[in-house]
């Protein structure tokens, strides 16, 4: 790593230690991070004395302060002498729990006496001398109680560290696996646990615990007895297990013992207790003690208790399968295939193609190679998922399952593959062998799908309908999915209020959707549509977040990370903050098979950035390598690109062939993709071939409202509203761009004084856009306001009257007033108000 261990984050902690003017405690679990909070806050102080308590020394009066006092004590009063001398302003102790009586005592009395600012850690779950408890007790000192490191703080710690970006799922992996400890967390990293591609780090999962953080942990669960052992073995392999279960197996004493030590944790379910190991890390230690032998028999300890038990809970079907599996055991075909598909629902998608070729090798016939078909496509493995749906379309099958087969085949050729053709000929196919109707709707509904997907909404719509004569639709399943295909197509023909709706309807509805993340995918990328063609970014933010949130923090589930991905970093660009899309976009790219239907949406917004960076090489470079990784299944896919492309057209200069690029491929777009290729061309300058047209798209909302209105602004007060009203719905880049065509007309109009204000806000937008350059933007520069000018401007633009600033700055009025009168003939406005718009100062 080459690097010192760095501080990052903790910044309300190190500000509540900083204005603790007499002192504080500050308390956590070993390795939080208390020690290294203190030192870092104190490391500007002077005069600042260290006192590290010990184990050791806890028998010896004063035995912890040996080296800052005089070798022999007087007789009478050792607390004065010691407070004398010592004479240190601040005190710091370290491991304050420790402490031996006398010196607790001297702490207590430095404090209460206010003869030195004290700093104690002490661990929040080890009992400490009367004297130390009584800072906090009796607030002679407030207690801080440090919490594990966030996510945010990890992230901070890794960049520092590594000196360079941490993908998000590895910090998410991390801070579970460290619990947030900070000591953890450098010795897993020292592991060599992580791998750095591309300049971003990433989860390798081939380091095993270093000696140091293993002896760390171990000291940390200390002596154990043999029913204690047996108890954390049996949770080292099998949390959580009920305390009922574990106390038939191993007997509740020792259970309660581990839990009074903190080993465990006892939590209610429910009507369940279950128990945990305190920390993730006390089961590597526990494991790493066991033989093969003893792994294999507490596994089907495990395995024979459950089953015994009944198996009541929806995840022992996959913890007993694994354990019998890891156990040696043969296996049964019916649990390992079930089993399976719980772990597909649940998306451990490496497990579930383990059980998977388990469950086929154990002789699970058709529906065994089913299930791992779908395992295999959810995994981006699309060719070996045929093989499987065709393994098991060979086989004698029922209609539901003939149906389902063909369904996983059709889904895994359209969306997998890109073979549209032949999934739309096989829903076909499927449909005419089965006579269920339930069934049948099934089919129709997801060709609707795919067809609403390549583009081809009539027939969508048309297959929509066919399947809801039918009749009523199964419950939950039918209504789920005709609700989702009505929802998407709602979305694609540009009746994005009803699509909306819609969808928080069905998200409202959590019980229905429990165990299918796919549905749940399908509903939050339409919500990312509806929203953006509605102007409503904070909506398709959220709906991107929690679509990316599905992966489960194993970063398992490719697809769903590139998909909401590459929608996250549209968001970013939309609002302007196109560098951080770029990066976005950057992260994902090892997170794909080549080619794949997903690359289009994300190589397009990678291109997108770029361009809009003037990068204009490297987009090409990007849109280039699309050409082989993405298929071209439809518009969800294709149109990112082309977006792209007219951007890239126009970071080379060549704004008539950029606009040229945006018409035609709006030309047959769904509307809400037709809404934004046609208003770039408004950006790009040349409303007047798009303004009819954004008109008549019938999209709902008031995104493309503001679209037509900003079509046919012919007037630069106009323009300016819309600026406003694109500011107002956070797509910054957009407002800038609108503001400097404002600009251009006030300037052929001869106002020169409002060209001034509209350029220097479009100045101040631009500003905000991380580096974006695009042809309505160049040239485009603030006035220069002097260090003087734009102190005074700010605290005018904040209210304050020339008088307040004259007395808070020490100058004159007349001083104040003249400053002001040329920050405004410079920036083009008339007062503190516009001024305050103007300059984006609050």
């Amino acid at each position: 790593m080459g690097r010192p261990w760095p501080f990052a984050g903790r910044t309300t902690q190190l500000a509540q230690i900083g204005s603790a003017a007499g002192g504080i405690v500050v308390a956590g679990a070993a390795g939080v991070g208390k020690s290294r909070l203190v030192a870092q806050a104190v490391r500007d102080l002077g005069g600042v004395a260290w006192v590290r308590a010990t184990a050791a020394a806890a028998e010896i009066p004063f035995g912890a302060f040996a080296h800052l006092l005089p070798p022999a004590p007087p007789k009478g009063n050792p607390l004065g002498w010691a407070a004398a001398a010592l004479g240190a302003p601040v005190l710091v102790v370290d491991d304050g729990h420790l402490l031996d009586a006398v010196s607790a005592a001297l702490v207590h009395h430095l404090a209460a006496q206010e003869r030195a600012r004290v700093i104690v850690t002490v661990r929040g779950d080890a009992p400490a001398p009367d004297a130390v408890r009584a800072l906090w007790k009796d607030d002679l000192l407030p207690r801080l109680d440090l919490a594990p490191l966030s996510p945010e703080d990890v992230a901070g710690i890794l960049t520092e560290a590594l000196g360079g970006r941490t993908e998000p799922e590895t910090v998410e992996r991390l801070c579970r696996v460290s619990g947030g400890n900070a000591l953890y967390l450098r010795e897993l990293v020292l592991s060599g646990v992580l791998e750095e591609s591309g300049g971003l780090w990433r989860w390798g999962g081939s380091a095993s615990m270093t000696p140091s953080l293993r002896e760390t942990v171990a000291a940390r669960i200390g002596e154990l007895a043999a029913d204690e052992r047996r108890v954390l073995e049996l949770l080292a392999y099998g949390e959580p297990l009920g305390a009922d279960l574990l106390a038939a197996m191993v007997g509740v004493p020792a259970v309660e013992r581990l839990e009074d030590r903190r080993l465990v944790t006892v939590t209610r379910d429910g009507r369940r207790l279950q128990v945990r190991l305190a920390h993730p890390l006390h089961g590597e230690v526990i494991r790493s003690g066991c033989g093969l032998l003893r792994e294999r028999a507490t596994l089907r300890e495990l395995a024979e208790a459950v089953s015994a038990a009944g198996m009541r809970r929806r995840e022992d079907v996959l913890r007993v399968a694994v354990w019998r599996l890891d156990g040696g055991q043969a296996g049964d075909p019916r649990l390992l295939t079930a089993a399976c598909e719980r772990a597909r629902a649940v998306r451990d998608l490496a497990l579930a193609a383990r059980l998977g070729r388990a469950a086929v090798a154990a002789g699970g016939g058709p529906r065994a190679h089913m299930t791992l078909g779908w395992v295999l496509h959810y995994s981006d493995r699309y060719d070996e998922a045929e093989e499987e749906f065709l393994a098991a379309w060979e086989r004698g099958l029922d209609d539901e399952s003939r149906a389902d087969c063909g369904l996983g085949r059709a889904f895994n050729l359209g969306w997998g593959l890109g073979r549209t053709a032949e999934a739309l000929e096989l829903f076909d196919e499927t449909y005419r062998l089965i006579s269920d109707r339930a069934v049948r709707q099934g089919v129709r509904l997801t060709r609707a799908a795919l067809e609403a997907f390549t583009g081809d909404l009539a027939r969508a719509r048309a297959s929509l309908a066919e399947a809801a004569r039918m009749g009523p639709y199964e419950v939950p399943r039918g209504v789920l999915a005709a609700g989702a295909v009505e929802a998407n197509l709602l979305a694609l023909e540009g009746r994005a209020r009803e699509s909306w709706a819609r969808v928080q309807e069905m998200l409202a509805g959590k019980d229905a959707l429990e165990g299918r993340p796919g549905m749940v995918a399908a509903l939050m990328d339409t919500g990312v549509l509806a929203a953006l063609t509605l102007g409503d970014l904070a909506g398709a933010e959220r709906c991107a977040e929690a679509g990316h949130r599905l992966h489960g923090g194993f970063g398992q589930w490719n697809d769903v990370i590139v998909r909401f991905g590459a929608r996250r970093a549209q968001v970013l660009r939309l609002r302007g903050r196109v560098a951080e899309a770029a990066a976005r976009c950057r992260d994902i790219a090892a997170r794909l098979p080549s080619p794949s239907v997903f690359a289009g949406p994300w190589l397009g917004e990678l291109a997108h950035a770029q361009a809009l960076l003037g990068e204009a090489e490297k987009a090409e470079e990007t849109l280039a390598a699309a050409g082989d990784a993405a298929l071209p299944v439809g518009p969800a896919v294709v149109l990112p690109l082309e977006s792209a492309r007219v951007w890239t057209l126009a970071a080379r200069g060549d704004v008539a062939g950029a606009v040229e690029a945006a018409l035609a491929a709006a030309e047959g777009a769904p509307p809400p993709h037709a809404l934004f290729l046609l208003h770039d061309a408004v950006r790009l300058g040349r409303a007047d071939l798009v303004a009819g047209r954004l008109a008549g798209l019938g999209v709902e909302g008031p995104l493309a409202s503001l679209f037509a209105r900003h079509a046919a602004a012919r007037d630069p007060a106009r323009l300016d509203e819309v600026s406003r009203d694109f500011e107002g719905l956070g797509m910054t880049l957009y407002a800038a761009e609108t503001a400097a065509q404002a600009a251009t007309l006030y300037r052929e109009a001869g106002r020169s004084r409002a060209e001034t204000a509209a350029r220097t806000r479009a100045a101040v937008l631009a500003g905000r856009c991380q580096g974006a350059r695009t042809a309505a933007l160049v040239g485009l520069d603030a006035p220069h306001l002097t260090p003087r000018q734009r102190e005074i401007a700010t605290l005018a633009a904040q209210g304050m009257s020339n008088r307040e600033i004259a007395e808070r700055l020490v100058v004159s009025v007349r001083t104040v007033a003249n400053t002001l009168y040329s920050v405004y003939e410079k920036v083009g406005v008339g007062d503190r108000a516009e001024l305050a718009r103007i300059l984006g100062i609050t």
